[in-house]
């Protein structure tokens, strides 16, 4: 239930006020209902706060609300009169009232009295809080005394507290805050111009230092104060101070824990910045005290999967799309996926991207993760035919290419491989781990000649190398430089076998080019292997000359 704001009563009872008021100008200040755990206390902490502050203000300044017109607005509300109200319903009260700030607070029996906590709202805002102390007396009548005496200081700075918002909100930074410190200066205890002067600095995007320093005075002063604990969390996290930040957050989460927005706020912010796991019981609790709120159950499987608890997480996503249909959208699909993926269940990961892909048709990041899934499941085929499917259907899936090679070298189609390669760097693919696959089958293709010895597998080597050489870049360069280089030598030596096995010129002439190539890439590649590049110049330095020597003698 909420109290209704606007409603045919507002008007008689605010006719009713003015023939009461001596000065219009005086402040209209609401006494709500005590909040306590005995019966009848609240009431009698309330009356006996509104007759002292009656007594102790004058009325042109302050006008305290007759208990009648706020028992009357509550009765057309349908509310019980002797009921403390939740903090909304109390702002609301004092807005139906014209109230410009309300008196709110706990009573607790003791041995020897009463024990009675009290503090003053804005009624604009009820996170503007001043708190009034606490005190233990014989009599909620003693204890009211004590309250309206501190009120009676504590209101010495609402002029400048207002004047500082009304600059702040001109972009007249410097005079806001001279004005909120002259509210200080005016209370020392002063947590409503404190606030102003933390929300101008926001507004000057002030540093992290100068706000927490200003928070931290708040929070000394208020630690329930909801804008105080909100601010200083904020700098503690812009100051990377993740510890501290995390511990304000979940105090300000306590101020009020039955408010799913504040729930909700601080549990992304958790979220966000700290181990899933801190935040944990907090959206817990929230949710237990507010079973059924969508946003709430949200943020909770967004933390069940950051905190690795995936048969829960599965279990709530599954909750929430009964709950909400709409929650199954691609991010569902796409997190659920990767949730069945990390917890080693990739059959049940592509069947989920594939149901996304029921719903959303040729949706990227559901097509990756469904051939990803497929392909950690071992149905490569599969796997390769939807990657097909996604390529002609023009679906920009990440790192495409690449995918395709990965699984034309897992299904053994290695002669496919380069041409794949080759035809995604012609298209103009630009992908680094496309060169790394290049430079993969290069290399694979030179162990094998240098295994094998035979003609066919060097002249391979070589031309996959030479596309390398002309493809990459950078390091990749110099490693394609080096093994064609030392590729040339080992086919130099075959040829000029052959030259003198044979006594024919043109394989001597063959292994003289080889080596002069190889004299001249090695160098290049010095980098990437530099013992080996050593090792193989010397032996140019044997082979070179009889190359020469080989083909004088047989190229005549």
């Amino acid at each position: 239930m909420s109290l209704a704001l606007g409603g045919s009563l507002v008007p008689s009872v605010a006719s009713a006020q003015y023939n009461r008021v001596p000065d219009p100008n005086a402040k209209r200040v609401m006494v709500a209902v005590f909040r306590s755990g005995e019966k009848g206390l609240g009431v009698q902490a309330a009356d006996a706060l509104r007759s002292r502050m009656t007594s102790d203000f004058p009325f042109k300044q302050v006008y305290v609300l007759p208990k009648q017109d706020i028992v009357a607005t509550l009765e057309a509300s349908g509310f019980p009169v002797a009921d403390a109200l939740e903090p909304h319903d109390q702002k609301a009260l004092a807005t139906i009232l014209r109230a410009d700030e309300y008196l709110a607070g706990i009573v607790t029996k003791t041995e020897t009295g009463v024990k009675v906590e009290g503090q003053l709202v804005l009624s604009r805002d009820n996170s503007l809080v001043q708190p009034l102390g606490t005190y233990e007396a014989k009599s909620v009548g003693d204890a009211a005394k004590e309250i309206s005496r501190e009120l009676k200081e504590a209101r010495k700075q609402l002029e400048f507290e207002q004047k500082c918002t009304n600059l702040g909100r001109q972009g007249q930074y410097d005079q806001a805050i001279a004005a909120a410190k002259e509210g200080i200066a005016a209370y020392p205890k002063a947590t409503l111009a404190r606030t102003c002067w933390a929300q101008v600095l926001i507004s000057q995007k002030a540093t992290p230092a100068q706000m927490l320093e200003v928070s931290r005075e708040i929070v000394n002063i208020d630690p329930k104060s909801k804008q105080g604990l909100a601010i200083l969390a904020q700098a503690y996290r812009d100051l990377n101070q993740q510890d501290s930040s995390v511990v304000t957050l979940t105090r300000l989460l306590a101020t009020d824990p039955k408010n799913p927005r504040l729930q909700k706020d601080v549990v992304d912010a958790l979220t966000a910045m700290a181990n899933p796991a801190i935040a944990r019981p907090i959206i817990d609790e929230a949710v237990a005290s507010n079973p059924g709120d969508p946003e709430l159950l949200r943020a909770r499987w967004f933390i069940l999967l950051g905190q690795r608890d995936f048969k829960e997480a599965f279990t709530q996503g599954d909750e929430l799309v009964k709950l909400d249909t709409s929650f199954a959208d691609t991010t569902y699909f796409i997190r659920t996926a990767r949730a069945y993926a990390a917890d080693s269940q990739a059959q049940k990961a592509a069947e989920t991207a594939a149901k996304g892909l029921q719903k959303f048709p040729n949706q990227p990041a559901l097509m990756y993760e469904q051939i990803f899934s497929l392909r950690a499941a071992g149905q490569l085929q599969p796997a390769l035919e939807a990657l097909d499917r996604a390529i002609a259907a023009k679906v920009p899936v990440e790192n495409a290419s690449v995918f395709r090679v990965q699984l034309l070298k897992d299904l053994g189609k290695a002669d496919e491989v380069l041409p794949a390669i080759r035809a995604a760097i012609a298209a103009g693919d630009t992908a680094s781990n496309l060169r790394v696959l290049l430079m993969q089958s290069a290399n694979d293709s030179y162990r094998k000649a240098a295994a094998s010895k035979t003609p066919e597998d060097f002249q391979a080597a070589v031309d996959i190398l030479k596309y390398a050489d002309e493809a990459v870049t950078g390091p990749l360069k110099g490693q394609a430089q080096f093994l064609l280089g030392a590729t040339y030598v080992q086919f130099g030596q075959v040829k000029l076998n052959a030259a003198q096995a044979e006594k024919s010129c043109q394989p001597a002439k063959d292994a003289k080019n080889m080596f002069v190539e190889a004299q001249i890439l090695l160098p290049k590649g010095g980098a990437t292997a530099p013992d080996a590049v050593r090792q193989l110049m010397g032996a140019l330095m044997q082979l070179d000359p009889l190359a020469d020597q080989t083909a004088k003698a047989f190229c005549k």
